[in-house]
């Protein structure tokens, strides 16, 4: 029962993960198609019910996911399953942060972090944001893989992912996101004065950061 749960809530939080990377992936092409499908995909998982539900399933895949680390018996993992583990903690250390900062203020303050707020980040502390975009957005994605191919067998759907092809479409992700990476820091065009936006005097306000 716990795998198979474990497995259904895997599947409803990859989804959401797939759509917020694909909203990461178009920064690399401005500002404007950023925000506008941020946006636009933010009317559909801040639903209130429909949040709710994610941040359950989220929630649930990962407890269960550390019952079953702690109470099975240890066995020999071959390379996929070890960096599907690699990446789970990576996760697991990062998600809570991450969901509190680019959730929180538009919850308590109403300010979205946005295109200028992700740049933002990036210079002012380019030397960590940088490597934490990019390894948060690998780990998700490869996480997610693996474990969407094996949810989908654990409730008995034939599907098979080939290392090859995760091999692949990682490699493809990797290089969108440094794509995406590259144009949140005014690699491809005039960021604009990010240090002067709604989410940069957010965190001046509340953590005396100095612009």
């Amino acid at each position: 029962m716990l795998k198979s749960l474990q497995a259904v809530t895997g599947l409803a939080f990859a989804l959401f993960v797939l759509a917020h990377l694909l909203n990461i992936w178009l920064a690399a092409l401005g500002p404007g198609l950023f925000d506008d499908t941020q946006s636009m995909l933010r009317g559909v998982y801040q639903f209130p019910p429909l949040e709710v539900l994610l941040l359950a399933s989220g929630a649930v895949h990962a407890v269960i996911g550390i019952m079953r680390w702690v109470g099975e018996p240890k066995r020999q993992l071959n390379s996929r399953a070890r960096w599907r583990r690699y990446s789970a903690v990576f996760l697991l250390l990062f998600i809570v942060g991450h969901v509190a900062a680019v959730r929180g203020p538009s919850f308590f303050y109403g300010v979205y972090p946005r295109f200028e707020g992700l740049a933002f980040s990036i210079d002012y502390v380019p030397y960590y944001f940088y490597p934490y975009y990019f390894l948060l957005a690998m780990a998700g994605l490869y996480h997610g893989l693996n474990g969407s191919a094996l949810s989908l067998r654990r409730i008995g759907l034939s599907v098979t992912l080939s290392t090859p092809a995760l091999r692949a479409v990682t490699g493809v992700a990797g290089i969108l996101t440094v794509l995406a990476l590259a144009g949140l820091g005014g690699a491809f065009f005039d960021v604009g004065p990010v240090r002067e936006s709604d989410f940069a005097r957010l965190g001046a306000e509340l953590f005396g950061l100095e612009l």
